[in-house]
Parts: C-alpha cells; structure tokens; sequence
C-alpha cells in the first residue's frame, strides 16, 4: 500500500517541508516508523513531539494505528492551545 507523507519543517528533524510517497506491506505504525527513520537520516522520532494527521484528521497514537492504501499522512509540529 502507499502512503502520502507531509512532512512539515520540525526542528531537529527537517528545515523544510518534504513529500514523499512510502510503501508499507503491513500498514502499521511501527512499519511507517523504520520507513521514515531511514528516509530522513534520522536515529529517533519523538513521536510524542509531533502531530500526526491522517486523512484530514488527529491520529490517536494510543490506539493500534492501521493504514489504507492512499491514505495522506501529515506530520507537523505537536500543536497546543493555549
């Protein structure tokens, strides 16, 4: 299946926003994890640290997360109010 990453400017882990499409054979969260490591050159993600956006919509990462074929990812920022 193929995702549709975002990928918005996050300190210490781009300067810039990035697309790119990733291949996942299972769907899972833990796949898509090792598959943007090794795309961005990056040891960790603090996933705690981010916002994940699935499909338009806040992705709860305490619930198993299974992904679709084209289904949009965005990564941005964690996001608070305040």
């Amino acid at each position: 299946m193929t995702l549709h990453i975002r990928i918005f400017p996050i300190a210490g882990l781009c300067d810039q926003k990035r697309e790119m499409e990733i291949i996942l054979n299972e769907g899972s969260m833990d796949e898509l994890m090792v598959q943007l490591r090794e795309r961005l050159k990056a040891d960790r993600i603090n996933t705690e640290a981010l916002t994940f956006m699935q499909n338009g919509r806040a992705m709860d990462l305490s619930k198993d997360v299974v992904f679709q074929d084209g289904d949009e990812l965005w990564l941005m920022p964690l996001l608070s109010g305040g």
